[in-house]
C-alpha cells in the first residue's frame, strides 16, 4: 500500500482522466477538425483553380512583356542617340580634315594621272597622224620630182645626144657596128642600131640622174614636214578622227588606267587620311575603352561600318549591308577639289552637304537599321536571354516563360524601330514648336533640347508603370510580382480563417478542462480520488496540445493533398505548407496556453473564457485588420495605418512571408510563440497546485 502511495506521488498522466477528456471533447474535435479540413482543401482548390490565378498571371504577363518593352525602347534611344551622335562626329571631323588636304599642291598629284595619260594619248594620236600622212606626202612630193624632171626634157635631150655622139665616136661603137657587118648587116643599119643602143641607155642614165638630183633637192625633211603639215591642215578633222578611230583600244587602256590612278591618289590624298582621323575622332568621342561609353562606340561603327569591318553584324542576322558610309561625299569632294581649275580658294561644297536635310535623313535611317538589328540581335543572344529572365525573377518567370512571349529577333527589332521613330518625331516636332526667343538663344535652348530629351526618353522607353503615378504603378507591380496563391492560404487562411475555429476550440476545450470542472464542483470528486493536482494539469495539457497537434497533422496531409491537386504556380511547396502547418499550429500552442492559464487561474468558467477567450479573440481580429496595412498586401489598397494592430497581436509572430520567401526569420518567431505557451501552461499548473478551491 505504501508502494502505491509513492508510485502516486510521482505519476504525472491520469489515463482515466485523459479518456474523460476525449470522451467529453472528442466530437467537438472530430467536428471542428473536419471543418477546417474542408474549408482548406476549398480555399485550396477553388483558389487554384479560379480565375484568381489567370487574373495575376495575366497582370503579370501585362507586366512583363511591358518592361521587356521598356528595356528595348530604353537601350534602342541610348544606342540611337550614340548612333547619331557619332555619325555626326564622323561627318563634321571628315569635312574639316577633308578641307585641311585640299591643297593646290594635292589637286595637281592628284590631277597627274589625268595630264600624263592626257599627254600620252595626244603623243599616239600625233604619231599615227604623221603614220596616215606618209602615202599623201609621199605622192604630193613624187609628183614635183615628176614634174621638175619632165620641165628639163630638153636639158635630157640635149645631154643625151651629146654623150651618143660621143659614145657613137669611141672604139666600142666602132667594135659593136663591125661585129653587126660581119654579121651580115649593112653598114647603116649596123651604125643605126648601135646608135639607138647608146640613146636608149644615155636617156635612161641621164633621167636617171636628173631624177636622182630633184629627189635630193625636193625630198627632203624640211620639205616633208612642210608638205605633211600643209596636208593634215587642210585635212586635219579628218586624219585625226582616223587617228583617234584606229587608236580606240589603246586610247580606251589609258582613260582607263588614268581613271583608276585618279581614283587611288583621290583615296591616297583626301579619302584614307581623312577617313582614318575622323574615325579616330569618334574613337576618342565615346571612350572605346570605357565600359559605359564602349556600347556607344560599338554602335557607331556598325551604323559607319568603315570599310566593311563590321559587316558581319548584319550578314549574321541576315541582313544588307548598308552602302559606303562616304558614297554620297564624293561628287561634292570632287566638286571642292576640281574647283582649282577655276580658282586658287576652293570650295566647301562638302561641309555644307553635312548639314543638309538630306544628309542628315541618311544618317537617321541608318542609325534606325543599325541599331534596331544591334539590339535585336542582342536581345535573342542566350546570354541576355538568361540575363533578363534572371532580373524577372521576382515575376516568376522562367526561361520557357519568357520564350512563349514570343520576344523572336523580328518583334524585337520591330519595338526598337517602334521606339527610335517615335521618339525623333516627337522629338522634332516639341523642337521645332520652341518658342523663337529660345530659338534665338543658345543657352536657353540647349537646355530645352536637353529637357526634351529626357522628357521623351521616359514617355517613349519607359513602360506602362512609369508612366502610372508612383503609388498605382508599385501597386501593379506589386500585384505582378504577388504570389496571390501563397497569401490566400497562408497568410489568409492559415493566420485568420484558418484559426478562427481552431481557437474557438482552444476556448471552449481549455475551459471545459480546468475551469468548467472547478466551477460545478465535479474537480473536487476528481481530486478527492488518487489524482493529484499535477496529474490533473499535466493530463489536461497533454490532451489540450496532443489534440491541437493532431488537428494540424490533419490538415498538414489535406493541404498537401490538396496542393498536389491544385498544380498551381506558386512559393509554395510541400516542406513549406508543412512549415505554415506547424507554424499554425504553434500559434495555437501558445493561445492555447494563455486559455489554459486563464481556465486554472479562475474559478468561474465565464470569467476564465472572458479573459482567455477574449485575448484570443481580440488576437484574431487584430490580426485581420493588420492584414490589411501589412505588406503583404498592394501598396494601391494598402491602409498603412491598419498595420498597428499586427504589433498587439502574437499571431503577427506567424510569419507566413518569411517562410514563402525561404527566410529564416520566422523561426525566433515562432520560438517566442512556444515560449508564451510554455509559460501559459507552466504558470496555470503552478496556479492552479497553489489556489484553494471552492467546495
Amino acid at each position: 500500500m505504501e508502494k502505491e502511495i509513492k508510485t502516486n506521488r510521482h505519476r504525472l498522466f491520469s489515463k482515466a482522466l485523459f479518456k474523460q477528456s476525449c470522451k467529453a471533447n472528442g466530437i467537438m474535435w472530430g467536428i471542428i477538425t473536419a471543418a477546417v479540413c474542408f474549408m482548406l482543401a476549398c480555399v485550396m482548390l477553388i483558389s487554384g483553380t479560379s480565375n484568381i490565378s489567370s487574373v495575376k498571371d495575366g497582370v503579370q504577363t501585362t507586366i512583363i512583356e511591358e518592361i521587356i518593352k521598356s528595356e528595348v525602347k530604353k537601350a534602342t534611344v541610348k544606342l540611337y542617340d550614340g548612333a547619331i551622335e557619332g555619325e555626326s562626329k564622323f561627318d563634321v571631323e571628315f569635312a574639316n580634315k577633308f578641307n585641311e588636304l585640299n591643297t593646290q599642291e594635292n589637286y595637281a598629284k592628284f590631277m597627274k594621272p589625268q595630264v600624263d595619260a592626257k599627254a600620252n594619248g595626244e603623243a599616239l594620236v600625233t604619231a599615227k597622224v604623221q603614220e596616215l600622212l606618209v602615202p599623201a606626202v609621199t605622192e604630193e612630193i613624187t609628183n614635183e620630182i615628176t614634174a621638175r624632171v619632165q620641165s628639163e626634157a630638153e636639158e635630157i635631150r640635149t645631154e643625151v645626144a651629146t654623150a651618143v655622139a660621143s659614145d657613137m665616136a669611141s672604139e666600142e661603137a666602132r667594135n659593136k657596128i663591125a661585129a653587126k657587118v660581119a654579121a651580115g648587116e649593112d653598114v647603116t643599119t649596123a651604125t643605126n642600131e648601135v646608135m639607138n643602143e647608146y640613146i636608149a641607155s644615155e636617156t635612161e642614165n641621164i633621167k636617171s640622174a636628173h631624177i636622182e638630183k630633184a629627189t635630193q633637192e625636193i625630198n627632203t625633211t624640211e620639205h616633208q614636214q612642210e608638205v605633211g603639215a600643209r596636208i593634215f591642215s587642210e585635212n586635219k578633222d579628218s586624219y585625226t578622227n582616223q587617228a583617234i578611230e584606229a587608236l580606240k583600244d589603246e586610247l580606251a587602256e589609258i582613260t582607263l588606267k588614268a581613271t583608276k590612278d585618279s581614283e587611288d591618289k583621290f583615296k591616297e590624298i583626301y579619302v584614307v587620311p581623312a577617313y582614318t582621323y575622323a574615325v579616330n575622332q569618334v574613337g576618342i568621342l565615346f571612350d572605346k575603352n570605357g565600359d559605359e561609353t564602349k556600347s556607344l562606340y560599338s554602335i557607331s561603327m556598325v551604323t559607319i561600318n568603315p570599310n566593311g569591318a563590321v559587316s558581319e553584324q548584319y550578314t549574321k542576322n541576315n541582313e544588307a549591308v548598308p552602302g559606303e558610309y562616304i558614297e554620297d561625299f564624293t561628287s561634292y569632294m570632287l566638286a571642292d577639289v576640281n574647283s582649282y581649275e577655276s580658282s586658287t580658294t576652293p570650295t566647301k561644297t562638302l561641309s555644307e552637304y553635312i548639314k543638309t536635310t538630306d544628309r542628315t535623313n541618311t544618317k537617321v535611317s541608318r542609325a534606325y537599321n543599325a541599331t534596331s538589328i544591334i539590339i535585336a540581335s542582342t536581345m535573342v543572344g542566350e546570354e541576355y536571354k538568361q540575363k533578363i529572365v534572371d532580373q524577372l525573377a521576382d515575376y516568376k518567370v522562367s526561361r520557357e516563360t519568357y520564350d512563349q512571349m514570343g520576344f523572336n529577333y523580328k518583334k524585337v527589332k520591330d519595338i526598337s524601330y517602334e521606339g527610335m521613330l517615335e521618339y525623333q518625331d516627337k522629338f522634332n516636332y516639341q523642337l521645332n514648336n520652341l518658342p523663337e526667343d529660345i530659338k534665338n538663344d543658345s543657352v536657353k535652348y540647349k537646355e530645352a533640347y536637353d529637357k526634351i530629351h529626357e522628357d521623351l526618353k521616359l514617355e517613349v522607353a519607359g513602360s506602362l508603370l512609369d508612366r502610372l503615378p508612383q503609388n498605382v504603378s508599385d501597386g501593379i507591380s506589386e500585384l505582378g510580382t504577388m504570389d496571390l496563391y501563397g497569401l490566400i492560404v497562408g497568410s489568409i487562411f492559415f493566420k485568420m480563417a484558418g484559426l478562427l475555429l481552431p481557437i474557438i476550440y482552444v476556448i471552449m476545450v481549455s475551459n471545459n478542462l480546468v475551469a468548467s470542472q472547478v466551477d460545478t464542483g465535479s474537480m473536487a470528486y476528481v481530486l478527492s480520488t488518487s489524482t493529484r493536482r499535477e496529474e490533473v494539469t499535466w493530463t489536461q495539457s497533454v490532451f489540450l496540445i496532443g489534440s491541437l497537434f493532431l488537428m494540424f497533422v490533419c490538415t498538414t496531409i489535406t493541404s498537401c493533398i490538396c496542393f498536389r491537386i491544385a498544380n498551381v504556380t506558386t512559393d509554395l511547396n510541400y516542406g513549406k505548407l508543412v512549415l505554415i502547418n506547424l507554424g499554425a499550429f504553434l500559434t495555437l500552442f501558445a493561445i492555447s496556453g494563455i486559455n489554459f492559464l486563464t481556465s486554472c487561474y479562475f474559478d468561474r468558467s465565464k470569467k476564465a473564457m472572458a479573459l482567455g477567450g477574449g485575448f484570443s479573440m481580440f488576437f484574431l481580429v487584430a490580426t485581420m485588420l493588420g492584414l490589411f496595412g501589412s505588406p503583404v498586401i498592394p501598396s494601391v489598397v494598402r491602409i498603412s495605418a491598419l498595420n498597428n494592430f499586427n504589433y498587439v497581436s502574437i499571431i503577427s509572430l506567424f510569419d507566413v512571408v518569411s517562410i514563402l520567401k525561404g527566410e529564416y526569420m520566422w523561426i525566433w518567431k515562432v520560438a517566442i510563440l512556444v515560449a508564451i505557451g510554455l509559460v501559459g501552461y507552466i504558470a496555470g499548473a503552478i496556479k492552479f497546485k497553489k489556489k484553494d478551491l471552492p467546495l
